[in-house]
C-alpha cells in the first residue's frame, strides 16, 4: 500500500504546496552535540527549551544517545541510571518494581510514579537543570468498564505547559515476564514510556503548521504516533535491555494497526520512512519465513494506547512478525 501510494505522496509537494514556508522560529537551531565517546563535545548539547526545537531534531538526538550507549552517557544520564538500578536491586516482595506488576496500580503511588518518570526522562530524552522544566503529573485510571485504553497522555494548563499521563491501574499491554519483573509490570513500564515520548515530543517541539516538515507531519500524524515519535520509540525500544536490563515493547506497531487508515493519511509517509521505523508485530503460530513477503497493516478504531484483544496461546509460542517491503529499484 505505502508503494502503491507513493505518487499520491509526491503529489503533496506539487504547486498546492509550493507556497508554503520553513518554519521562522528558533526550531531550527541545532540541538545535537557532536563528538563520540573521549571525543570533544560528546555529553554536550544546547539546553532544551519549550516548543522550541523542531520534532525531528529532537528525535536525531534521542537516536544519537541511544546508539552511544552508556559509554556516552552524559553525567544527568548516569546519575539517572545508578537511581534505576537501585530500584532494580531492590529485590524485596515490597519493592517498587514488583509493586508495579501487581493486578492493582495503584500498589505504586503517584509519586513513586513520577519518580520513575524522572528516571525514564533523564536516561532517555537527557533532560537536566539546565533544560525548561518538563513537570509531568500522573494518575491511574479505572478505564476497565469504559475503555479500552491503557494509558493516555494530554497537555493540561492554559498554554499547556503541564503534561498529564493516565494509566489504567487494572489493565494493561500485554508483555511476558523476564528476570525478576512479570509481564504486568514490563508492559506497564512498556506503556509508561509510551506516554513519555508524547510528552517529550508535545513540550519541546515547536507547534508549527502549515509549513514544509511541520509538527502536524512529523508528530501529529496517525494520532501523535508520526515520523518523530516512531524514530523515538524504535531506537528506545532497542537500547532497552542493554540499557535497563530489560526487553520493554512500546506497541508501536499494534498502534498504528489500531489507529490507522492509510487512504485518510493527510501526509503519506515514503516507502524509506516506513521502513526506517522498523515495525514488529508479534502474533501466535506463524514462523518469520511465512511472513517475509507480507506487509499487514490495517485500521481498528480510534483509541489512545489500547490493550490488544485476547488471543489463544496454545503452545505459548510468540514469534516476531516483521513489516517487509519490497526495495525499488
Amino acid at each position: 500500500m505505502v508503494i502503491e501510494m507513493e505518487e499520491k505522496r509526491k503529489s503533496q509537494h506539487l504547486p498546492n504546496r509550493t507556497n508554503e514556508q520553513a518554519c521562522r522560529h528558533c526550531c531550527e537551531g541545532i540541538i545535537t552535540s557532536e563528538g563520540g565517546p573521549g571525543q570533544p563535545g560528546n555529553g554536550l548539547r544546547a539546553p532544551l527549551g519549550w516548543e522550541e526545537h523542531h520534532a525531528l531534531q529532537l528525535a536525531d538526538e534521542v537516536q544519537r544517545s541511544m546508539r552511544l550507549g552508556k559509554d556516552g552517557f552524559s553525567l544527568e544520564q548516569q546519575e539517572a541510571c545508578d537511581a534505576w538500578d537501585a530500584l532494580c536491586q531492590d529485590g524485596s516482595a515490597n519493592s517498587m518494581l514488583r509493586r508495579l506488576g501487581r493486578e492493582d496500580g495503584n500498589a505504586v503511588d503517584k509519586e513513586e510514579m513520577k519518580h520513575l518518570i524522572g528516571i525514564f526522562s533523564g536516561i532517555f530524552f537527557r533532560t537536566s537543570s539546565a533544560d525548561a522544566h518538563m513537570s509531568v503529573s500522573f494518575r491511574w485510571r479505572d478505564w476497565t468498564n469504559t475503555s479500552s485504553r491503557t494509558g493516555s497522555c494530554r497537555l493540561l494548563g492554559k498554554k499547556g505547559l503541564l503534561p498529564m499521563i493516565k494509566m489504567c491501574a487494572f489493565k494493561q499491554a500485554g508483555a511476558k515476564a523476564y528476570g525478576s519483573l512479570n509481564g504486568v509490570a514490563l508492559g506497564r513500564l512498556g506503556t509508561l514510556l509510551h506516554e513519555l515520548v508524547h510528552a517529550y515530543l508535545d513540550y519541546y517541539a515547536c507547534h508549527c503548521e502549515d509549513i514544509l516538515d511541520s509538527y502536524e507531519t512529523n508528530v501529529m500524524q496517525l494520532r501523535g504516533h508520526g515520523y518523530a515519535w516512531q524514530r523515538i520509540a524504535s531506537s528506545i525500544e532497542h537500547a532497552a535491555p542493554e540499557i535497563l536490563g530489560y526487553p520493554l515493547d512500546l506497541h508501536r506497531f499494534r498502534t498504528i494497526k489500531r489507529e490507522l487508515n492509510w487512504k485518510e493519511l493527510k501526509h503519506w509517509p515514503s516507502q524509506e520512512e516506513v521502513e526506517s521505523w522498523q515495525l514488529v508485530d508479534r502474533v501466535d503460530g506463524r514462523t518469520e519465513e511465512d511472513s517475509d513477503n507480507e506487509s499487514t497493516l490495517s485500521s481498528p478504531p480510534d483509541s489512545d494506547l489500547e490493550m490488544a484483544d485476547p488471543v489463544d496461546r496454545p503452545n505459548d509460542r510468540s514469534l516476531i512478525v516483521i513489516l517487509r517491503l519490497p526495495r525499488r529499484v
